[in-house]
C-alpha cells in the first residue's frame, strides 16, 4: 500500500488550487513560497503526476488536479467535521442533546434563560431531527425521540406524551372559531406539512363523506408550520409541543372543536455507562423535571 501523503501537502495544494498561486497560499499558510512549491512536489511526486501547470504568474490545475482538488476538499471537510464532532468533549460542562425540533421549540428553548440562571457555566448542544434513525448514540450525552432505540448499552423511560392539535391565526379563529366540527376545515385552507400528507388520520374519510377542503401551502420544513399559521395564511394540524410558545403568546389560536390525534410517546434515553460529565446529570433531570410539568 502506497504511503499517504504528510497533511500539510494537502493543505497547500488545496490553498494554492483555490487562490491559483503558490506566493499566495504561502501567505495564507504563513510558510515560505519555496515550501509550498516543495510541498506541492511531494504531492505530485506521490501522486506520480503533475497537478499544477504554469500560467503567467499564477497556477491552475491540470486535468488530474481538478479530479484530486474533489477529493481533497471534502478530506479536509471531513476531518474540520470531526474537530467540530468532539469539541464539546474539551468542555466537561458541555452536554450534547439529540432532540425532536418541536421537543426543542416547546420545552428546551423556552426554558433555556432559566437554565443558564442556574447553571451559568453549561453548555449545552442541540442536535435537532424528526427521526431518530440510525445514529451513533456514543456521540451523544442524552437522547429524546419518539422511537425507544433497543440496545443493550441503553436505557430509556417515557418522558412525555403529545398530541397533534389544530391551530390558526387570531384572526382566523375570530372568523371561524364558533363554526363546529367538520365543517370548520371548509371555512380556511390547511396548511400542510409534506411528511404527514394526510393531514389528520380522519380526514380522508370526511372528504368522502363530502367535506371539501383546500390547500393553502405545503411545506416541508415543520419550523415554518407555527410562522406559516400566525401569518393567517389557513389551519395546520402539528403537534402542541411545537405550537406551546405561540399560543402562550397569543400569537395562534386553537381550533377545540377539531379532534387531536395522539402521537407516539417521546423517550428520554442515555447510556448504561458513567456520564461523560456532572453537567449530563444534571440535564437528564432538568429534563424530567421540565416534562414533569409541561
Amino acid at each position: 500500500m502506497r504511503r499517504l501523503p504528510p497533511l500539510q501537502t494537502l493543505l497547500a495544494f488545496e490553498s494554492a488550487a483555490r487562490l491559483t498561486s503558490f506566493s499566495r497560499a504561502a501567505q495564507e499558510l504563513s510558510l515560505t513560497q519555496s515550501a509550498i512549491s516543495h510541498q506541492i512536489q511531494q504531492l505530485e511526486a506521490w501522486a506520480g503526476q503533475m497537478l499544477f501547470r504554469r500560467v503567467g504568474r499564477g497556477v491552475a490545475l491540470t486535468a488530474a488536479g481538478q479530479l484530486f482538488a474533489r477529493t481533497v476538499e471534502e478530506t479536509i471537510r471531513l476531518l474540520t467535521d470531526g474537530r467540530n464532532r468532539i469539541e464539546p468533549y474539551c468542555n466537561p460542562d458541555s452536554v450534547i442533546l439529540y432532540c425532536p425540533p418541536a421537543f426543542a421549540s416547546g420545552i428546551v428553548i423556552p426554558a433555556l434563560d432559566a437554565l443558564r440562571a442556574d447553571h451559568p457555566s453549561l453548555e449545552l448542544w442541540l442536535v435537532t431531527t424528526e427521526q431518530a434513525g440510525e445514529i451513533d448514540h456514543i456521540d451523544v450525552d442524552l437522547i429524546v425521540t419518539n422511537r425507544l432505540i433497543s440496545a443493550p448499552d441503553i436505557v430509556g423511560e417515557v418522558l412525555l406524551e403529545d398530541q397533534a392539535i389544530a391551530i390558526c391565526g387570531r384572526a382566523t379563529a375570530d372568523r371561524i372559531g364558533d363554526v363546529p366540527f367538520p365543517d370548520v376545515l371548509s371555512r380556511a385552507p390547511l396548511v400542510m406539512y409534506e411528511r404527514d400528507p394526510d393531514w389528520a388520520p380522519w380526514l380522508a374519510d370526511l372528504r368522502r363523506e363530502g367535506l371539501e377542503t383546500r390547500r393553502a401551502i405545503t411545506i416541508d420544513d415543520p419550523r415554518l408550520l407555527v410562522d406559516t399559521v400566525q401569518r393567517e395564511i389557513g389551519i395546520a394540524m402539528l403537534p402542541r409541543l411545537w405550537a406551546k410558545a405561540a399560543l402562550a403568546e397569543g400569537r395562534v389560536a386553537a381550533l377545540a372543536q377539531v379532534p387531536a390525534v395522539p402521537l407516539p410517546s417521546l423517550w428520554l434515553m442515555k447510556s448504561t455507562q458513567p456520564p461523560r460529565a456532572p453537567a449530563v446529570v444534571t440535564i437528564y433531570e432538568w429534563l424530567r423535571t421540565l416534562c414533569a410539568s409541561a
